[in-house]
């Protein structure tokens, strides 16, 4: 058995799907992680008396956070900047967005890499030191340096430099967010930063909770693109958690609808929206922007509002999916609901979703074959990642693989981008009757 939960700020929700297809649901009234106690101890009477055996076959647990991921406002950033020269126009500059306010202070460094990874300036190790000499202690830091998608070089020196003399709380690095923008990248290790305090604690409320009623059960948390992660991950890289709940909805949509391949409505007045379903996961963009704030460097499922240029354009009728307690079901006359969800689609997709990782990285190659021999070493690292997740090796499927030019115009530099899933496909998981037409 699979559980799903979904933490908002009143509410904890948990849906179980059983090994044969049958679902339920149950919640508690309260935001607080700690509640996810009440919740498993509720979700096992459930089950049980539903005729369902004994906790131990309960194999993983799925929390979606992404309701309650928040900044932390104590705490703010230290950003270095390793390049040649400082930044001579404002896109070199934090935007507005969340990443602005974190910001305590910037300090430029000079140093850095070509797009080829030959260093083009000497790390400035001696302006570094003098900076973290006289820096407050326990700040926090993001590292960003020209050139670490292909040579970290410079970025992990000024990790240890900063380690060593203004005893940080924490170094966070750049290249660890995969985008061609240096501004882009530095954003989003600066949001990610900031998020890392509450996860922490969230991660450890939760992994608690669930050891004292299912202590075999294995850990996870949902991710923006419609996938999982182990919830350990959640401590480090919870950025890739901030905008997963449509991604969850999604997933529990095309669930209750034995969906595979296809376009998507969720159904929920004026949060509707629609996303694509491709390999039983939703369609992801490279990087997601909301208006208003900054653009981040992360995988997450393309969501689009509904309207009727968007739905009418296509060759196949949407799927249409009303959300449990959707007061009005469609957004429009001109649609009709496929079905109404009886649980909560967020939770749902969080039981549902399949293991996820992403191998994307900018690599040199100087021939065909070592291109190729480059896409095989990331689908074996994707490959590799999954199995210590959990997951068998005859389950992981390569879903996306491929290279691409970047946009540096070097035709050795190029971007190797893999995606890779495990466990059962989402439109065969869950017994459900046949489709209720809703208007």
């Amino acid at each position: 058995m699979r559980i799903g939960v979904r933490i908002s700020s009143d509410r904890v929700v948990g849906v179980f799907v059983r090994d044969d297809g049958n679902y339920g649901m149950h919640f508690v009234d309260s935001g607080d992680a700690e509640a996810a106690d009440a919740l498993f101890r509720g979700l096992r009477r459930y089950a049980s008396d539903s005729g369902f055996v004994q906790d131990e076959e309960i194999s993983s647990i799925c929390f979606d956070v992404s309701a309650v991921l928040r900044r932390e406002e104590t705490t703010p950033v230290s950003v270095v900047r390793i390049a040649p020269r400082p930044p001579i126009d404002p896109q070199h500059e934090l935007g507005n967005g969340r990443a602005h306010a974190d910001v305590l202070t910037a300090v430029h460094i000079a140093g850095g890499h070509t797009t080829l990874g030959e260093e083009i300036v000497p790390l400035d190790v001696e302006a570094l030191r003098d900076f973290a000499a006289a820096a407050a202690r326990g700040g926090r830091y993001v590292v960003t340096s020209v050139g670490a998608l292909v040579n970290t070089a410079h970025e992990l020196a000024a990790g240890r430099i900063l380690m060593e003399h203004a005893e940080p709380q924490s170094v966070a690095y750049s290249h660890s967010f995969s985008n061609s923008s240096f501004a882009v990248r530095e954003r989003t290790a600066v949001l990610n930063s900031a998020l890392v305090p509450f996860a922490e604690s969230l991660a450890t409320s939760l992994a608690l909770a669930a050891e004292a009623q299912v202590p075999d059960a294995r850990l996870y948390v949902t991710t923006n693109d419609g996938g999982r992660m182990p919830l350990s991950r959640l401590s480090s890289t919870p950025v890739h958690s901030m905008y997963a709940g449509q991604a969850s909805e999604l997933i529990g949509a095309a669930a209750l609808s034995n969906l595979e391949d296809g376009a998507v409505i969720v159904a929920d007045g004026p949060r509707s929206f629609h996303g694509e379903i491709l390999a039983g996961v939703p369609a992801v963009v490279p990087q997601r922007q909301r208006r208003g704030e900054d653009t981040l460097a992360t995988q997450s499922a393309k969501v689009l509002p509904v309207t009727e240029f968007l739905v009418g354009g296509q060759a196949k009728p949407p799927t249409v999916v009303a959300a449990e307690g959707a007061s009005r079901l469609v957004p429009h006359l001109w649609l009709r609901a496929a079905r109404r969800a009886d649980v909560d689609l967020r939770a749902l997709g969080a039981a549902c979703a399949p293991l996820a990782d992403w191998v994307t990285q900018v690599v040199t190659v100087g021939s065909a074959v070592e291109m190729d021999q480059a896409l095989a070493a990331a689908e074996a690292r994707a490959t590799a990642r999954l199995v210590a997740f959990g997951a068998a090796p005859s389950e992981v499927r390569i879903i996306e693989s491929g290279v691409a030019a970047t946009a540096y115009e070097n035709p050795r530099v190029v971007s190797v981008r893999v995606r890779a899933l495990a466990g059962q496909t989402v439109g065969s998981m869950l017994r459900v009757g046949e489709y209720d037409v809703a208007l």
